[in-house]
């Protein structure tokens, strides 16, 4: 994933905590404010400029987080930016989705149905609270066991990565680093058990489990790229047609946040099946609400099989001067949901209160 320099990413943004973030960040003596979202809801949580993409996502992925917000009328300056925090967003997401898949999985096992058997008041479940502290001591001490694991489920995929002819160096380079990034995330009970049981028939059916799952997921990791280009281009898109009404142009100069991105993030629900949610916002008090409309339903129709976005993305260049690619982009990311079951949804509306044109795009994982 894409950094930006210094390795941080200097966009300002509202970052908004749930409750287990607001306990925690006061706990620890942190100033947190209240302010007034583009949704009307008044939170808790932060303002910043630039912070490290590793320090925001490992708060993604402790639950700390339910909101963000960030103006988007520099889009054209910021791309970089942007590009960078929805891939890290939505990254964020699949390796959280990776790990509930894989307990899901483990739960379901004959090895934890076993033991529940044994030890009907203390089951291993969704809803079993564990010692963190305890469980990293001991996998600190088992290092070299825990390490082998990694190295097992990540085998096949690194081979198919090495052996890919569609790669380059530096893709590969990254593809590995993605394999990485999903088996370190994945929940210390996971690897506490198969450190337990290593080398058991068990053992080696959990670890081709998780090689299995693991290829399904490496399989979704074009998904943050492409959900992140069609974005900006269709913020852009937004921001052209703001700027084509010369009363309108007037007016923006005034008005410093007429295009605004709000991002939530659903809350990680201790129970089997659950599904990550990402739901962008794109709120627009310039753009006339049935011409957005009726462009976003045409598009989202559009035909483009046997296309690839890169190939859509890098030729036709009327095509990108008409400004309308996040338009056509949404088949895309459609299409490319479908194929590696994401359910993705998109549409408008109007908020007559607010006078905002809305623009909805959800990620069930």
């Amino acid at each position: 994933m894409a950094k930006a320099q210094r390795g941080k990413i200097d966009i300002p943004m509202k970052v908004v905590f749930t409750e287990d973030g607001v306990i925690y960040f006061t706990s620890q003596n942190k100033k947190i404010s209240r302010f007034k979202l583009s949704d009307g809801a008044e939170e808790y949580g932060i303002q910043v400029v630039d912070f490290s993409p590793a320090t925001i996502q490992r708060m993604q992925l402790l639950g700390y987080i339910n909101k963000f917000e960030l103006p988007a009328n520099d889009i054209l300056q910021k791309r970089k930016e942007f590009i960078d925090l929805v891939k890290l967003l939505t990254y964020g997401m699949l390796y959280r989705q990776f790990d509930t898949t894989v307990f899901d999985a483990l739960v379901e096992s004959e090895l934890i149905k076993t033991w529940n058997r044994h030890n009907v008041k203390n089951p291993i479940d969704h809803k079993t609270r564990i010692n963190n502290q305890v469980l990293s001591n001991f996998l600190e001490k088992n290092e070299a066991a825990v390490n082998e694991i990694k190295h097992l489920v990540q085998e096949p995929v690194l081979r198919r990565i090495s052996a890919s002819e569609h790669l380059q160096e530096s893709e590969k380079r990254i593809h590995g680093f993605l394999s990485e990034k999903f088996v370190s995330n994945l929940n210390l009970l996971i690897y506490f058990i198969l450190s337990v049981h290593h080398g058991s028939p068990s053992y080696l059916q959990l670890t081709r489990m998780m090689q299995q799952k693991l290829a399904n997921y490496m399989d979704r990791s074009s998904i943050p790229e492409y959900l992140a280009l069609m974005m900006v281009e269709l913020i852009t898109s937004v921001k052209m047609s703001n700027a084509g009404d010369s009363l309108q142009n007037s007016i923006l100069k005034n008005d410093d946040e007429e295009i605004v991105v709000l991002c939530r993030i659903s809350k990680k629900k201790n129970e089997p099946g659950d599904r990550g949610k990402l739901h962008f916002m794109i709120s627009n008090r310039k753009s006339g609400f049935e011409s957005i409309k009726q462009q976003i339903n045409s598009r989202i129709t559009t035909t483009v099989a046997g296309k690839s976005l890169k190939d859509f993305y890098e030729s036709n260049s009327d095509m990108q001067e008409s400004m309308h690619l996040g338009l056509y982009y949404l088949s895309y990311l459609n299409e490319a949901c479908r194929k590696v079951n994401i359910n993705f949804e998109s549409f408008i509306n109007r908020n007559e209160r607010d006078n905002q044109t809305l623009i909805h795009l959800i990620l069930s994982f």
